[in-house]
């Protein structure tokens, strides 16, 4: 992992000899590894089966313009089923094969179980599915980031929200995931600071939730506001449709994770408009909104050039994925051209220098990285009508 530019332009000798060398590490000379651990399987496999292709593309259309200072990248990419401890053992196997440049990992709860270990040689540049407020505490986790705002942030982006609009009660509903409590105890916070009474804290199974108990227990509380947290497909609609049925009129709002136009979309095909009206936070432009983002508009002619039958939507799940790549793709080829080692030191230190950066389009605001995390969010409802989500606030730094 210590390789320079320098390094790049080697002598024949050195060829010669990097020629001698096992085959794993003659591979590794000549290219960047990232490695990834997604949920293709499990209670959240939907997510996991459409974010890989940002890594699978991603490699491709770096490596068609040249690779990262010259050298290609290689994606490796296993399934964990969304459980913490296979995704230690796949980051594991992966560190074991040679230098690894970079890990995306599929969970809060992988995140914060191998976050301790990163130290010394097992140290390495990771970013994730996850939000989790914990990856924002560099002190802590030096080499763990998110490529957008903590849970916590965006509980407190919807929070603010609600005060805006003279909400007054709230309750949260959320999975019995480290995913779900994760912004909880900040909610309460930010919801006491705000006048807003918490008047429901509701648990519920990541999947196969008791639909019926829960929209019982938000109709005896008749909260005007519902924050739904740590869900992905199923759950989060149910619940919509389950008190829509009931006849509860709480504005239900969601977090990145409940904000995918395909699941809203195919919930209204199947079961009617009940989701129209559903709000929530969105660190990124979606991407049909490409008229000042020229990186969707050059991801959109990659895609219709090399993915056939694209249909000239890219997932908000995707986009995590890809700002996730970019984002260390920017890191490495900064380090590079001040001819640093490539270490996860040296790329953590041109993260966390990141000041003012145009995205190309993710965000609507040029932004900075600050305590690992980018700190804008903006809100958006669904129109089931037109089956977008359209923009409910302006962009929201916190």
């Amino acid at each position: 992992m210590a390789l320079t530019r320098r390094t790049l332009i080697k002598t024949g000798a050195t060829l010669a000899a990097a020629s001698m060398a096992p085959a794993i590490v003659r591979a590794d000379t000549h290219q960047w590894r990232v490695a990834a651990s997604l949920p293709m399987t499990g209670p959240f496999a939907t997510a996991g089966q459409l974010v890989a292709p940002a890594f699978s593309e991603f490699a491709k259309q770096v490596n068609d313009s040249g690779g990262i200072g010259g050298k290609p990248i290689r994606i490796e990419v296993e399934d964990s089923g969304y459980i913490p401890r296979n995704a230690l053992a796949n980051f594991q196997r992966a560190m074991a094969s040679g230098p690894l440049h970079f890990y995306f990992g599929d969970s809060t709860g992988f995140m914060e179980l191998v976050g301790p270990t990163l130290r010394g040689d097992n140290a390495v540049m990771m970013g994730s599915t996850s939000f989790a407020s914990v990856l924002a505490r560099p002190a802590e986790r030096p080499y763990q980031f998110m490529a957008g705002p903590t849970y916590e942030d965006q509980f407190e982006i919807l929070l603010k929200d609600i005060a805006d609009r003279g909400g007054k009660t709230v309750a949260f509903v959320f999975s019995d995931t480290e995913f779900g409590r994760d912004p909880l105890a900040h909610g309460r916070r930010v919801a006491a600071e705000l006048g807003i009474q918490v008047v429901l804290e509701e648990s519920t199974a990541a999947e196969g939730a008791n639909i019926e108990s829960h929209v019982t227990a938000l109709a005896q509380a008749n909260p005007e506001f519902t924050i739904l947290q740590g869900y992905v497909t199923g759950v989060w609609p149910q619940l919509i449709g389950g008190a829509r049925a009931f006849g509860l009129q709480t504005q239900f709002m969601g977090t990145f994770w409940g904000m995918e136009k395909i699941i809203a979309d195919r919930v209204t095909d199947q079961a009617g408009p009940f989701l129209d009206g559903y709000q929530g936070v969105m660190p990124y432009r979606y991407f049909y909104d490409q008229e000042d983002a020229p990186y969707y508009r050059e991801l959109a002619e990659f895609k219709r050039n090399n993915v056939p039958n694209f249909s000239g939507y890219v997932t908000a799940w995707e986009l995590e994925g890809r700002l996730n790549l970019e984002l260390w793709k920017l890191c490495m080829e900064r380090v590079i051209e001040a001819d640093k080692e490539v270490t996860p030191d040296n790329l953590m230190a041109e993260l966390a220098s990141i000041r003012n950066w145009d995205s190309g389009g993710f965000f609507g605001r040029p932004v900075d990285v600050v305590d690992n995390k980018i700190g804008q969010g903006r809100v958006y409802r669904y129109n089931a009508s037109n089956k977008l989500y359209e923009p409910a606030s302006d962009w929201i730094t916190v």
